[in-house]
This record gives C-alpha cells, sequence and structure tokens, in this order.
C-alpha cells in the first residue's frame, strides 16, 4: 500500500483502501481501478491523497526497528490503554510503563546498524505515538544515553500527545498557521494539558513528564507552550524524532515526503534542534523508503527494493518501459557508478 497525491495520479491505479467523505462516507471502495474521472471527482472534493496498492510489493523488504507484528500489538495496546485512561479513569493508564519497558527492550535487541524505512501514510495518533518512541528510543540509544534512561524516554514517547485527546481543534493534515487564531491557541495547550493530568502520578519519573511537557519547545525559543530554549539531550531527541514523524504522517501539519522532512531537519539544525541528535537521524532513517520509484543517472527509471547500510544508497530495481520490474539491480551502496537523479511521483 502507497500513500499517494492524487495530482500526480494518471488512472489506472488500483485503491488499496476506501476514499472517504468528510462525512465519513464511502465515495469509492478499496479494490476499484481509478479511472480519470474518479480522479476528477476526489480533486474536486478536496480530497488530496489515497491509498493504492503497490505492485512491487512481493519484491520489497521494508525494514523497520521492531517487527511489524510486535509494532502493530504495541499500537493496539497503547490505544487500549490510553482509550480507557480517557473513558474510564486514571488507574489504568499505569499498564503503559510496562509497554514503555517493553519496547525499550526490543529496541536495544534491534541491529545497531539497521536503516529503517519510514512511510508516508495517513495520519494515527497511536501509529505516530509507537513510531516517535521507537525511532526516539533508537536514536538515544545511538548517542550513548545511559540505558537506565531509555524506558523514562520511552515513557514519555508513548505518553507525549495524550493532551491531544483533551482537544477538540482539528490537528490532521492541514496548515495550523491557516487555522483561527482561537483553534490554534486551543492546539497549542495539549502539552499543558497532558502534563497537567500527569503532573500527581508519582510513578511517572520527572523526565518523562519533562518530555511530555516540552515535546514542541525548539532550541531558539520559537516552540510551544513556554518558549523555553531547551537544551536537554534527552528532550531534544523526542522533539526531532517528533517532528520528523508528524511530517511524514500529518498529524499536526501539513503532510510532506520523506526527503523533504529529512532536509528540513538538516536544515534547521543548530537552530531548532541539535546537530548530533539530526546527524544520527539522517543516518538511520532512509532518505528513500522502500516503494520510491526513481529515475537514475543511467537513464534508467527503479524502485528501491531494500535498504543497504548507507541510508541514502539503497538497492534499486530496474523498471521497463511498462513500469514493470526486470530482473536487473543495483546495489547503489557499491555500484558508485550509478546514483538516484530525483525521485518519480
Amino acid at each position: 500500500m502507497r500513500i499517494r497525491l492524487v495530482k500526480t495520479l494518471q488512472g489506472g491505479e488500483r485503491l488499496a483502501g476506501p476514499v472517504i467523505t468528510e462525512e465519513k462516507e464511502i465515495l469509492i471502495s478499496r479494490g476499484t481501478v481509478l479511472k480519470t474521472e474518479y480522479l476528477d471527482l476526489i480533486s474536486f472534493l478536496g480530497i488530496e491523497t489515497v491509498c493504492i496498492e503497490d505492485p512491487y510489493e512481493a519484491e520489497e523488504k521494508p525494514q523497520r526497528i521492531i517487527c511489524k507484528s510486535s509494532y502493530e500489538g504495541y499500537i493496539d495496546k497503547v490505544q487500549k490503554i490510553l482509550e480507557n485512561h480517557i473513558y474510564h479513569g486514571k488507574n489504568s493508564l499505569r499498564d503503559i510503563e510496562q509497554v514503555a519497558k517493553d519496547i525499550t527492550k526490543d529496541v536495544l535487541n534491534a541491529d545497531w546498524d539497521i536503516v529503517i524505512d519510514m512511510e508516508e501514510r495517513n495520519g494515527n495518533l497511536y501509529g505516530h505515538t509507537l513510531s516517535v518512541t521507537t525511532l526516539s528510543v533508537m536514536v538515544a540509544r545511538k548517542l550513548g544515553v545511559a540505558q537506565e534512561k531509555l524506558s523514562s524516554i520511552a515513557l514519555g514517547a508513548l505518553l507525549h500527545d495524550l493532551g491531544l485527546r483533551y482537544i477538540t481543534v482539528p490537528y490532521l493534515n492541514c496548515e495550523m498557521n491557516m487555522l483561527p487564531s482561537s483553534e490554534v491557541f486551543e492546539f497549542r495547550k495539549h502539552p499543558i494539558l497532558a502534563y497537567s493530568a500527569l503532573e500527581e502520578e508519582s510513578w511517572i519519573d520527572p523526565l518523562a513528564k519533562k518530555i511530555i511537557l516540552s515535546h514542541h519547545e525548539r532550541r531558539d525559543g520559537s516552540g510551544f507552550p513556554l518558549k523555553q530554549k531547551t537544551r536537554d539531550l534527552d528532550c531534544g531527541i523526542v522533539q526531532a524524532c517528533d517532528a520528523l514523524d508528524c511530517f511524514i504522517s500529518g498529524i499536526e501539519c501539513k503532510r510532506i515526503g520523506v526527503q523533504q522532512a529529512l532536509e528540513y531537519l538538516v536544515e534547521t539544525s543548530d537552530v531548532l534542534f541539535e546537530r548530533k541528535i539530526i546527524k544520527v537521524i539522517e543516518g538511520m532513517v532512509a532518505r528513500y523508503p522502500v516503494g520510491t520509484k526513481v529515475a537514475l543517472n543511467t537513464g534508467e527509471f527503479g524502485v528501491v527494493l531494500m535498504q543497504s547500510k548507507n541510508s541514502i544508497r539503497p538497492v534499486i530495481g530496474v523498471l521497463d518501459e511498462n513500469d514493470k520490474l526486470t530482473d536487473v539491480r543495483y546495489k547503489l551502496d557499491d555500484n558508485k557508478k550509478v546514483s538516484i537523479l530525483q525521485v518519480e511521483h
């Protein structure tokens, strides 16, 4: 499954998920082959992205910090715990402490040198939470943060967006600066709302609480809610990982591609984020995730099938003139004569 901008589609693609209107009605069902007139209708209704089937999926080998089944299991656990907390009272929330410890253990057992695929996707608060948590713990591990702190970082990351459950303003795939000032003000309260809800919970250590309160603060004081010029490494890790995943999932901002998101983090190093944190993320997150179609300097077109140990030089499967996979493979980490010119949409 791939998330694609409607304006980049040409017709003939097959939907991997239904097209749903703002009223939550199914407009076009899953499995439908898109015709050009369907694309015109979707665009007219203001729907910017759709999920389409990935024709190369059988050949692709995406890499994750935690295996897909465990990752999805954690999402389910976190969703149940947080929703029980919201709807049934505070006592149920402590179960998330064990989830933080389990995730930390899994990350510590992961391949140290792995280059991971972070997919552009439709915003889901719990998927975002897990992505930020696993990425933050891995970055902290690579930066030599003391092992006894890792579970606290995981706990803070798991709870960092709890405050979004206490607000009613939109935050999925929208430009915050285009919303009414009253809604922006309400949105920017969510770190304080989460911190206030958890302040009396003695089982949550001070580091996790600090991460929750400061995950939108920035080094230059341009963040919120307190406009602190934060220099804390542990908090800075979650801030950067949160920003990256927000961009590619459309949580709290307009969705952009992985390449654009990574470029933004690099460009704002030492201004918004600490440079050494961004360097670790840049080396660990694939610039060209599996499934990305690319143009090569050879004049050929291809699709990323898997990652190497180099985050910018993956393994490419060459496509023929009909966009079918050929038997030609380029391992860019070994073959320095071949390089990616640009991403094809």
